[in-house]
Order: structure tokens, then C-alpha cells, then sequence
């Protein structure tokens, strides 16, 4: 599907509140697909992507989904391209344009982008980050007297916040939760004397909570 086949249907976000985001509503986040030019998406896509637009056919709907695939996937291929014929000054260029800060969120999104395409492989992402790393330190290797970078050390560790409201939704159904999970209820203060009384009677052990008070050992 061409733009210039799509190109009847007006600016896009003319007469829309704004556009819908998936995930997370970043406060501040450079989402701004208007008057720009195209990309890998065209503006069709971004327009679609972000709900200002929809297809009546459902054929229609899955060709605009397949060009979209398409695009993105070709357009990673030609990082390879760029990474290797791209000169240094055109490279700098780039991203002096975007400055610093819009820099660093389309970096920070790339990266979320490839983490998902990981399956949130830990083990992976820490290997491609090494690896892109490692391949850029020595890109320019001739021009510094500091030799061939050898290694480069990644760790990711990820930490999570408790669902509360689901842990409580288990409890209240009965099902088995470990000591920690109790401990979580007990401190967001969802469980109390009467709750930790039931469970120190079902089979599941619960060694560092205590009924009478919120605490946990």
C-alpha cells in the first residue's frame, strides 16, 4: 500500500484530542509523529499506530499491520548498513540534530523495543548489549591510543513492585502464597490478626509472621 494512495485523508491528528499510547503513559515523553517526515513508518502508520485511524475492511486493516512489519523489520536490517558504510561526521550529524535529550528517550525506546523482541531475555539482552558495546569501542580504534577493547561487562537486574491488589485477590481464594508474599500483604496492612490466625492453619507455613501485630521476621 502506497502513501500516495493514502494520501486523501487529511493532517494527521486534524480535529483529535491527541494520540492513544500503549503501555505506560510516560509523563513528558517526545511523541510527536505531526509534520513529520517519514521514518521507518510512514505518517499513514503512525497515524494508525497511534488510533487517529481505522480501516472499515479487515483486509485493509492487516495489509496497513503487514506493511508496518515490514518496514520495521527491513528498517532494523539496515542498522547493519548504517553501523558499517555510514561515515563518522554524517553519524554525528544525526544525533546532534536530535540533541542530547530527545537522544537519549529514542535510545531508551530502541532498547525497550529490542528487550520485548528478546522476550525479555535477560540473558540475551545483557550479550547484545556486550556485543554492541564492544563493537562500537572499537570502531574507531585506529584514532586512539588506548588499543582494542577486549571485554565489556553488563549486568541487568530488574526489580519488581508487588501487585497488592492481586495478592490479596489469591489470599481471598484461597490459594497458597509464600512467607513473602504474606509479609507483603501484612506490611500494605490488607491482612490482620484474624488473617494471619487462618493462615498459620492451613498447610502452607508462614515461619516469619506473627498474628497481633504487622510485622514480619
Amino acid at each position: 500500500m502506497s502513501d500516495e494512495q493514502d494520501s486523501g485523508y487529511g493532517e494527521l491528528f486534524t480535529g483529535i484530542e491527541g494520540p492513544k499510547k500503549s503501555g505506560e503513559d510516560y509523563e513528558g515523553i517526545t511523541f510527536s509523529p505531526r509534520d513529520r517526515p517519514r521514518g521507518i513508518l510512514s505518517p499513514t502508520d503512525r497515524d494508525y499506530l497511534s488510533g487517529l485511524k481505522e480501516y472499515a475492511q479487515p483486509q485493509t486493516d492487516a495489509n496497513r499491520r503487514q506493511d508496518i512489519r515490514e518496514r520495521v523489520k527491513n528498517g532494523l536490517k539496515d542498522f547493519v548498513l548504517l553501523w558499517m558504510l555510514l561515515e563518522r561526521e554524517e553519524r554525528e550529524k544525526i544525533f546532534d540534530d536530535l540533541g542530547e535529550e530527545e537522544t537519549d528517550e529514542v535510545i531508551e525506546f530502541m532498547l525497550a523495543f529490542a528487550h520485548l523482541g528478546l522476550e525479555r531475555d535477560m540473558a540475551r539482552m545483557e550479550e547484545r548489549v556486550q556485543r554492541g558495546v564492544l563493537a562500537a569501542e572499537n570502531a574507531d580504534k585506529l584514532s586512539r591510543s588506548s588499543g582494542r577493547a577486549t571485554n565489556v561487562d553488563v549486568s541487568i537486574d530488574v526489580e519488581y513492585d508487588p501487585d497488592i491488589e492481586k495478592l490479596y485477590e489469591r489470599f481471598e481464594k484461597g490459594k497458597e502464597l509464600t512467607d513473602a508474599e504474606v509479609g507483603i500483604l501484612v506490611r500494605s496492612g490488607r491482612l490482620e490478626g484474624d488473617d494471619i490466625v487462618k493462615l498459620q492453619g492451613s498447610k502452607t507455613r508462614f515461619p516469619g509472621v506473627y498474628a497481633g501485630g504487622n510485622t514480619e521476621r
